[in-house]
């Protein structure tokens, strides 16, 4: 082989490296996409969001590829800020699995443990588990899953999410989603949520989103959010 064919070869895993795919973010919206990250790699990924309940920021989620279809994610929920006091949020572990990725259906499996780590827990507050089905197919995503808090006793939610998602051009795109969330062991009323933005790839590692959310009835707060993304 010559020095050539050598160099040439070189070079082409220097550019493979560097044309790595675009940065696939999680946020924004309710529903968490499919894609896994690559191993060997992490992300990001950081947010504000507020309403007339208050302010939260950073939302947090960190997401490391472990193998070409698990990753393992670190979320924490910032602080809160409301009526003039500041609450530290919980921070949960878990991870996520892809079940299915063919051209027509991808599938994954996500789950996380939100650990009483805050210190706006009610007293006797326990770990609680969340469990959720993600799906895409072309420009259709959404979710299915249950959710739960432990203030002594499990209190399950059953949350439902469908979107459509529209590639405006190579850097700008936009989304639309319906969300629902009902209790299942629990008094509660069901809420019912519309929301939908812009997510701008700023270069192959680097995504910014803005986000709203309408409240449809009554049984929660319009939100509006912003966020920043970056894999490493």
């Amino acid at each position: 082989m010559t020095s050539r064919t050598l160099l040439s070869l070189a070079l082409l895993c220097t550019l493979t490296t560097a044309w790595a795919e675009p940065i696939v973010a999680d946020r924004p919206g309710f529903s968490t996409g499919t894609y896994t990250v690559r191993p060997g790699h992490y992300n990001v990924e950081l947010g504000f969001q507020g309403s007339r309940d208050g302010r939260s920021l950073p939302l947090t989620n960190v997401r490391i590829g472990s193998t070409t279809s698990t990753e393992v994610e670190v979320q924490w929920g910032g602080w809160t800020f409301a009526n003039g006091s500041s609450t530290v949020n919980n921070l949960t572990l878990g991870g996520k699995y892809r079940l299915l990725d063919s051209d027509d259906l991808k599938l994954s499996l996500l789950g996380l443990l939100n650990l009483p780590s805050g210190n706006g827990n009610a007293a006797g507050s326990k770990a609680a588990p969340q469990l959720s089905l993600l799906w895409s197919r072309k420009e259709l995503f959404g979710m299915l899953q249950l959710a739960s808090s432990n203030p002594g006793t499990l209190q399950t939610q059953a949350q439902a999410a469908i979107g459509y998602s529209y590639a405006i051009d190579d850097s700008l795109s936009s989304y639309v989603e319906l969300y629902a969330d009902h209790p299942l062991n629990h008094s509660g009323n069901d809420v019912y949520m519309m929301d939908g933005g812009y997510a701008w790839l700023l270069n192959e590692s680097t995504q910014l989103d803005l986000h709203i959310g309408l409240d449809l009835n009554g049984n929660a707060a319009h939100f509006i959010g912003m966020g920043y993304a970056r894999s490493y």
